[in-house]
């Protein structure tokens, strides 16, 4: 009872009101017997009176009533409006946790997404590594393959110039070989030529003893400038008769000068100093 007091005290009120103005009524209006005369009529106005006061007490009971059944209305429009608001709060609510609910997923989605692709990539980056790896082992064996070959090659190349240089050489010596003994030959002839042109010279101004033995043999060294004057006759292997060897010597220097090669030749230096060899049975 005291908590529907609490809950409606208005009410509660206006029934007190209620029950009390009705027991003030019961008590004006019980009849104790004959009431004393109050002048003429006075007794009508007094039940006049108790029914205006009961029609005020209505009146003022229905005006309680309505404002009560205001009161609930309004109360009741708050309740609906408070159920409407938890209502729109619970679907607000609702919609919150399904808009979490679907973000959360939709998040989920993407982070799997986002695992998957940087899986993905992660893959891609390993086989990328993995191919330039291979690209590299692959450029690196190519390079060693062209370096043995540019090695093998420069080895070839070297060993071609080296045969092609030893085979020049010999070729340039066997050329200088036969240039030299071209020259030589050339200086033999050239000199034994001077040397016959040189004896045959002395020989035409030879006087052989008469009583000379053909079996007789001088040798004799000549000393010659390059004009080919001779500066000095020497016997160096004597015949053993001193006519003879006097023969030769005077034969010598009556024949200056002796045709000799000239200095520019290069071959005078074998003239400068000559050993010929005279004996009669030779003599023309």
């Amino acid at each position: 009872m005291w908590q529907t007091i609490r809950n409606h005290p208005l009410a509660a009120f206006a029934a007190l009101l209620a029950h009390v103005l009705f027991i003030a009524v019961l008590l004006f209006s019980f009849d104790f017997g004959e009431a004393p005369p109050a002048g003429n009529g006075e007794k009508v106005e007094i039940i006049d009176a108790v029914a205006v006061d009961e029609k005020q007490v209505q009146a003022e009971l229905e005006r309680i009533r309505a404002a009560e059944r205001r009161k609930q209305q309004a109360a009741q429009r708050a309740k609906e409006a408070r159920l409407k608001e938890q209502r729109r709060l619970a679907e607000l609510k609702k919609k919150r946790a399904a808009e979490e609910k679907r973000r959360k997923l939709e998040a989920k989605k993407r982070k799997q997404r986002e695992a998957l692709e940087k899986k993905r990539l992660a893959e891609l980056e390993k086989k990328r590594k993995e191919a330039e790896r291979k690209r590299k082992q692959e450029e690196a064996r190519l390079a060693e393959l062209e370096k043995k070959r540019l090695e093998e090659e420069e080895r070839a190349r070297r060993a071609e110039e080296a045969r092609q240089e030893a085979e020049l050489k010999r070729k340039l010596e066997a050329e200088r070989a036969a240039r030299e003994a071209l020259a030589r030959r050339q200086a033999s002839q050239a000199i034994n030529k001077y040397r016959s042109l040189i004896k045959r010279a002395v020989t035409r101004h030879w006087n052989i003893p008469a009583n000379a033995s053909r079996d007789l043999k001088c040798i004799v060294k000549v000393r010659i400038i390059p004009s080919g004057d001779v500066v000095d006759v020497q016997i160096i292997q004597s015949s053993g008769d001193a006519a003879f060897d006097n023969s030769v010597e005077k034969a010598v220097y009556r024949a200056a000068p002796l045709p000799v090669p000239p200095a520019e030749s290069g071959l005078f230096d074998n003239f400068r100093e000559v050993n010929f060899e005279f004996e009669p049975r030779n003599h023309t």
